[in-house]
């Protein structure tokens, strides 16, 4: 028993040691180290993040991407709310300074905006907020003043002071505490939100293991996947596919938070990534994502609490034929070189040119002015059956690479901004031009639907043309030695030659509301419906667009009215100081629209005397012997003479002369019209709209609108007249340019348009289709200062030669149809 007993008196104590050893650790936990736990428990904090997924991408005709996101790495730094003391500042500019060296010397760069910078002539401290409106900089310094609680400190010493509250080490340079210090920045601003920053984009993996291999030394340092753009084709289609940057402007901002953007979203800036941000855009609140973390106290994440995947955004397939797009950008670079050097070869040799131009010539010397030869231009190519936009060229162009991840190489876009092409500039949508003798198809088409041409009418050029004016009556642009070619002339006849002549004739008859009219129902004058943003409105030449009275004086359509009224009240300012009276601006901006709009109330100009002498003498005070005296009437009639619509201008813009002004992707679906028998459709760049899971989200359509009815005879006519304009036979305009080519029938127009007396400034333009007897495919060229229309035929030729080859090779391929296999 004893032995027993032994064991039960072994156990028993066993299980009081165990039971003592577990109240001593209850109790040490409990009392002893009851504040080490609490701080520690303290340390680890959850947070809700944001999580977000990638752009979507942006696709040719074919499916060849032109715009997608890959996965990347970016550095960010984010600063512990709790952690405000001095220590803590310290620790995390260190942390920071490490994290610099690491980037850098990976061969990558950390953010280095900082809104405190040396005047470059001065070398003091100025604040460059990044906005010249005096009332957002200021509101922007006080902002600024208030995050790093500097607000008392003298601008100069701002730096000295940051430096020293925030740590900085003496040892380092000037521009290496700058660096430290746009960290800083950048967190202080968004220090409300509590997220973290980012300080270094699309680092590579070798950077982003190091970074999170030294998480323990790299206080506030974490790596965030993240997404960079890429841009394969680098500067093909570049103005159609646009680029992506950061938010900026406050009121840009207000209207992407309303959506569920972060304060750093990427967005698009122009082109398709502008237009479709909310197709492509992985920001949207539908569409992000959540992930509950738990953080210790160096803001390291320990472990997830929950996720929820955010969704990607939708993908878009565009009409754009990228093999077709690049002949386009290498055809038109070599025509508008080839054009250059012709041109300078044509000043520095020919001395007949030279002669006939001595008197302008002169004149640019002594303004210190020369010559323009070609430099810029734009191609558009469209499907005349659907609207669907091709290609989209424009010359000089840019690369979009440079943009992937939302900020810009300061080098590079100095580079592109200071280029006196303006190579980011979209000119096939947003340069209007005078359009010259590619406008004829309208005035003809017109002519013929309102009755005043038939099919069979002949028209013979006189020289001079004498239906207007008496004064001044312009003639053809061909030589009188051959005048005898534009004798007798159908329609037909009439377009192949391009016959001045016989469109100041027709015009004439069809009158400058006729010309408008007909330019509308050939979709001339709206616009086309393309989606991209900052396309302008063509305009037609007439009274309501040389001067409208119901429009502010800066708010007209040309220059003319704009110069007439500084040129009254320049004279106006003159009389007050003539008179010792000293006018105020309201007073003589009111006398000028007034003046101004006398020449809206009559067409007869001698009605204009007493009304400009009214305005003088009632809202001037100005003395009627002043007046005569100084010939005042005299001088304002003369400002104002050109402001008024005449039968001159309307002939002139019957031939695309005068002050009309269209633009490249306007022209071509007038063409269009042309060719396809008579219907007008929108442009549509956009194919279809593509959703992450592959599920159609939208098929775009052909929109019609307009249907002329009525009109197959007479554009049967004018298509031969194009015919002609290629034929060597027919000896048309641009023959000589198309003499060896044999390839297709290609229907064209000319148009040689004047932008000063120097006739090597002239515009091109080059209005093509083909096949002749079946359109497929519309190109039309516009070279700025291109010399002649029939210059621009290379690039035409080129895109019209690609295209219907690709098509003729699509066409020739049979795909076999799919079945069961058997023995």
């Amino acid at each position: 028993m004893r032995p027993k007993r032994m064991r039960y008196a072994i156990i028993i104590v066993a299980i009081m040691l165990v039971f003592g050893v577990v109240f001593y650790r209850l109790y040490d936990m409990q009392v002893v180290q009851a504040e080490d736990f609490q701080q520690a428990a303290e340390s680890k904090t959850s947070r809700t993040l944001t999580l977000y997924g990638m752009r979507g991408s942006i696709f040719d005709s074919g499916m060849i991407p032109l715009a997608y996101d890959k996965r990347s790495f970016n550095v960010q730094f984010y600063r512990d709310p709790s952690r405000t003391g001095d220590a803590d500042r310290e620790e995390y500019t260190l942390s920071i300074i490490a994290a610099i060296d690491l980037i850098e010397k990976n061969g990558k760069k950390t953010i280095t905006e900082f809104w405190l910078k040396r005047d470059e002539e001065t070398g003091e401290w100025v604040f460059d907020t990044g906005t010249e409106v005096e009332s957002y900089a200021a509101r922007r310094e006080q902002q600024w003043r208030d995050n790093f609680t500097v607000a008392k400190v003298p601008l100069e010493d701002l730096f000295d002071t940051l430096c020293s509250n925030y740590h900085i080490p003496d040892s380092l340079t000037e521009a290496e505490k700058l660096k430290v210090l746009s960290v800083w920045q950048q967190s202080r601003m968004y220090q409300y939100l509590s997220v973290p920053v980012t300080i270094a984009y699309d680092v590579d993996f070798g950077t982003a293991a190091e970074v999170e291999s030294r998480s323990m030394e790299l206080s506030g340092v974490t790596i965030a996947e993240a997404s960079t753009r890429i841009y394969p084709k680098k500067s093909v289609a570049a103005h159609s596919i646009g680029y992506i940057a950061k938010i900026s402007g406050e009121e840009t901002m207000e209207l992407y938070r309303e959506k569920g953007y972060p304060n750093d979203a990427i967005v698009g800036m122009t082109g398709i990534e502008y237009s479709m941000e909310d197709q492509l855009s992985p920001y949207t609140e539908k569409r992000q994502g959540k992930r509950v973390v738990e953080l210790n106290n160096r803001g390291k994440i320990i472990r997830e609490l929950s996720y929820q995947a955010p969704t990607n955004g939708n993908d878009i397939v565009l009409t754009l034929n990228t093999q077709l797009q690049m002949v386009g950008e290498a055809a038109l670079e070599r025509t508008i070189n080839g054009i250059a050097s012709d041109q300078r070869k044509i000043m520095q040799t020919d001395s007949r040119w030279k002669d006939m131009n001595r008197t302008e010539l002169r004149r640019y010397a002594s303004l210190d002015q020369p010559v323009k030869t070609a430099e810029t231009g734009a191609a558009v190519a469209i499907d005349p059956n659907n609207g669907e936009v091709l290609a989209l060229v424009n010359y000089p162009t840019f690369d979009l690479s440079m943009f992937g991840t939302g900020t810009v190489d300061p080098d590079a876009w100095r580079e592109v901004v200071q280029d006196s092409r303006n190579p980011m500039y979209n000119r096939a949508i947003s340069t209007r031009d005078t359009p010259g003798s590619i406008f004829k198809l309208v005035t003809a088409l017109g002519s013929l639907m309102e009755g005043k041409l038939t099919l069979t009418e002949t028209i013979s050029d006189r020289g001079k043309y004498k239906g207007t004016d008496t004064s001044y009556q312009p003639s053809c642009w061909i030589d009188s030695s051959q005048r005898y070619k534009h004798q007798d002339q159908t329609i037909i006849e009439g377009i192949k030659n391009s016959c001045n002549y016989f469109f100041y004739t027709i015009g004439q008859r069809l009158g400058s509301e006729g010309i408008t009219k007909w330019a509308a129902l050939m979709g001339l004058t709206s616009r086309t419906g393309i989606e991209l943003p900052n396309e302008s409105a063509s305009f037609v030449g007439s009274q309501s667009f040389l001067y409208d009275a119901d429009r502010g004086i800066d708010d007209q359509y040309t220059s003319k009215p704009i110069f007439a009224a500084s040129m009254i009240k320049r004279a106006l300012r003159r009389v007050g100081t003539d008179r010792g009276i000293d006018y105020d601006e309201e007073t003589i901006d009111t006398a000028t629209k007034s003046i101004l709009d006398i020449v809206t109330e009559s067409g007869n100009k001698d009605e204009w005397i007493p009304k400009i002498r009214s305005v003088l003498t009632d809202e001037m005070s100005i003395p009627t012997s002043y007046i005569s005296r100084h010939m005042l009437v005299n001088e304002m009639f003369y400002y104002i003479q050109d402001l008024r619509w005449t039968a001159n201008e309307t002939i002139m813009a019957a031939i695309g002369q005068s002050i009309t002004q269209v633009t490249p992707v306007a022209v071509s679906r007038y063409v269009a019209a042309v060719a396809n028998g008579g219907t007008v459709y929108d442009l549509h760049l956009i194919d279809k709209i593509i959703s992450p899971t592959g599920e159609l989200v939208l098929q775009k359509q052909p929109v019609v609108v307009n249907q002329i009815y009525g009109a197959d005879e007479y554009l049967v006519a004018i298509r031969e007249g194009m015919r002609e304009v290629t034929s060597v036979e027919n000896d048309g305009t641009a023959a000589s340019r198309f003499a060896d080519y044999k390839s297709y029938k290609i229907a064209a127009k000319t148009g040689t348009a004047q932008r000063s007396k120097v006739d090597l400034e002239n515009n091109s333009w080059l209005v093509t289709y083909a096949p002749y007897d079946d359109p497929q495919i519309v190109v039309v060229v516009y070279i700025q200062n291109g010399y002649a229309g029939a210059r621009s035929a290379h690039t035409a030729i080129s895109m019209i030669t690609h295209y219907l080859d690709s098509k003729k090779l699509t066409d020739s391929i049979t795909v076999p149809q799919t079945g069961r296999l058997t023995n």
